[in-house]
């Protein structure tokens, strides 16, 4: 699991329209009928989405529901902002790219705790079960202020799954796909509590079209067979609240099952997926409120590859386990009715434990950071600051400004810089033979301007943003090893809009992007790999009495998938169709053709993606 990359930081945040948890005088808010969203995770503070400073999308269990994916990547395909880079179908590799950061610059988290691999420093996406999922908060662009290192790009957090009632659904699909989830959920006066589980199973497609070496090339080796995934996995939630003035609550998510994919040194990957929270909040005075986090990520795999002189058919060829303890302290202190101050201090502790003999198996990080955030008449600031101190690479601090100017009720422009860094992964500093353990932390610095507006039934926003990028990890043929070389420059642009006409919807995202290499060489101005320049999705949505019809087509153009730019893969635009039919109040039938038109694409040389699929189902859930 040896990194080597070539990542990139991306740009600051849009900001949108309102303070934070302050009185507003132009809300911008939603149409009517259209209930607004609460967003925590862009300035560690409860607020609605209109009044988040930040480009933000929100990912609700309904809309979870509505779209009927199978997996984190086919549900995170199309929003704005993110690029999904997936080796061949459920349960394969799959990185999120967010404003052209590399998915090492990503941070994750779930119910709060920071998740991820310590060694290779992504998160597998390709292991979070989807019907596990409450709903998921995007912020696009750096929050190394608030969260230190990682959060170059964005953050997503993921929160787990919080049941109201009984509710199951089962499916069946194409490659002889299965799936059964049931949750269980009940609220009394001051107490909650949900359970939920579930089970994914399918033979899958052939992953890779690579041949051995030579030529060489995707996967070093020729096994055209189907490649399957299983996985077992569930969540619960429980809590206890006192009043207004207190509550505790603990969360769990967990996944196991086995994939498996084409290699020339592994066939198969068998994953362990935890996390477990314990949060708590205490309203000590009117104005001050005290927050406390803690929890655990584990990140288990063993790999296996097919063995014809094993008993078992198979032999172990490495594991991998990474363990992250996160614990936080947060104060949020209203100042005045139009100021608020949140300040706090966080814990991570990252152990690995793998057959690959690592030099250092440990390491922590304590950062201090601090938010102010203030209305003045028709004019909203924000700053804050971190300073984090690694084991590894000493301390780092971190900064940024946002300002938002509210020209009329509903149309406001705003403007923002911002720092972040990113830290060195384990692959980079302790790989055996490839590391290099004086590694410094990626830097960059961000500006944008925003725009965001409503007329009438149309909600859209536009934004633009440049970053640049210093110490950039890659690594270094004359050392062998990681090291600080590359400099890169991210330029670009995305565009949103919505309206609900009577019983028709219709959403539109755009994003441009211009990732380039500004490093002096051969590659100089050459396009970063595994992104596309230009993507976007465009729905559309009509109720028919009880059916509710949906079409989405979900373009990307081409890209390269190597630093020189000699490996281009070609764009491509997919057309799914979804169909819900409600039998009464709690019984609802879905379809889905995804790949309607059975395009040939890859987003990856040389992994397949899927053709033409269809997935049936049955749902029985409360009203």
């Amino acid at each position: 699991m040896k990194s080597n990359k070539l990542g990139v930081a991306a740009a600051s945040a849009v900001l949108s329209i309102s303070i934070p948890v302050l009185p507003s005088a132009a809300s911008g808010a939603e149409p009517s009928g259209r209930a607004e969203e609460i967003i925590v995770t862009a300035a560690r503070v409860e607020q609605p989405v209109s009044e988040v400073i930040g480009s933000v999308s929100v990912i609700t269990r309904e809309d979870i529901q509505r779209r009927v994916t199978q997996s984190m990547q086919d549900l995170l395909s199309g929003e704005t902002g993110l690029d999904v880079v997936n080796t061949g179908g459920l349960g394969k590799l799959s990185n999120v790219f967010l404003r052209g950061a590399d998915a090492e610059q990503v941070l994750v988290l779930v119910d709060g705790v920071r998740i991820g691999s310590a060694t290779s420093g992504t998160t597998a996406f390709e292991f979070l079960p989807v019907e596990e999922i409450e709903r998921i908060e995007i912020v696009r662009g750096p929050r190394s202020s608030l969260y230190g290192a990682d959060a170059m790009g964005g953050v997503i957090q993921i929160f787990t799954r919080r049941a109201d009632g009984v509710s199951f659904k089962a499916g069946v699909g194409s490659h002889e796909t299965r799936q059964a989830n049931g949750s269980f959920g009940a609220t009394g006066e001051n107490a909650w509590v949900s359970l939920s589980g579930g089970r994914q199973q399918s033979e899958g497609f052939n992953s890779c079209r690579g041949a051995p070496f030579p030529p060489g090339g995707g996967c070093f080796t020729y096994e055209p067979d189907a490649d399957g995934y299983e996985s077992t996995s569930g969540s619960a939630r429980a809590g206890y609240r006192w009043g207004d003035r207190a509550e505790v609550e603990a969360s769990a998510l967990y996944a196991r099952g086995v994939t498996e994919f084409d290699g020339s040194f592994s066939n198969e990957t068998d994953f362990t997926q935890r996390v477990v929270t314990l949060r708590s909040s205490v309203r000590a005075t009117d104005r001050w409120r005290l927050h406390v986090t803690g929890g655990e990520a584990r990140d288990d795999r063993k790999d296996s590859y097919d063995d014809p002189y094993s008993a078992s058919g198979a032999s172990p060829a490495g594991r991998y386990s990474t363990v992250r303890r996160n614990a936080s302290l947060q104060s949020d202190v209203t100042l005045t009715p139009v100021q608020l101050l949140t300040f706090g201090a966080d814990y991570v502790d990252d152990r690995i434990a793998s057959s690959t003999g690592y030099t250092t198996t440990s390491r922590d990080n304590v950062g201090l950071f601090a938010q102010w955030q203030a209305r003045l008449g028709a004019h909203n600031l924000l700053l804050s600051a971190r300073h984090d101190d690694n084991e590894q690479f000493g301390g780092y601090d971190t900064g940024s400004v946002g300002w938002r100017w509210t020209l009329a009720p509903q149309l406001t422009v705003t403007a923002a810089w911002g720092s972040a860094f990113g830290a060195p992964t384990f692959n980079d500093l302790y790989y055996p033979g490839f590391s290099n353990p004086d590694l410094d932390p990626e830097r960059s610095k961000s500006y944008e301007l925003g725009v965001n507006g409503v007329a009438g039934a149309l909600r859209w926003s536009a934004a633009v943003y440049e970053s640049r990028i210093d110490d950039l990890i890659v690594y270094d043929a004359s050392i062998w090893a990681p090291n600080n070389l590359h400099e890169a420059r991210i330029r670009g642009v995305e565009l949103e809009a919505g309206v609900d006409v009577r019983s028709w919807s219709f959403t539109l995202g755009y994003s441009g992007l211009d990732p380039r290499n500004r490093t002096a060489g051969d590659y100089y101005d050459a396009v970063l790999p595994r992104r596309s320049r230009h993507s976007g999705r465009l729905g559309v949505a009509r109720s028919f009495g009880p059916l509710d019809a949906r079409i989405t087509l979900t373009a990307a153009g081409p890209r390269y998938d190597d630093v020189a730019n000699q490996n281009r893969l070609g764009g491509y635009a997919l057309l799914d169709l979804v169909f819900d039919y409600a039998l009464n109040e709690r019984w609802t039938l879905q379809a889905r053709v995804a790949n309607a038109l059975d395009r040939d694409y890859q987003t990856v040389r040389l992994f397949n993606q899927d053709g033409r699929t269809f997935l049936a189902s049955v749902r029985y859930q409360p009203r």
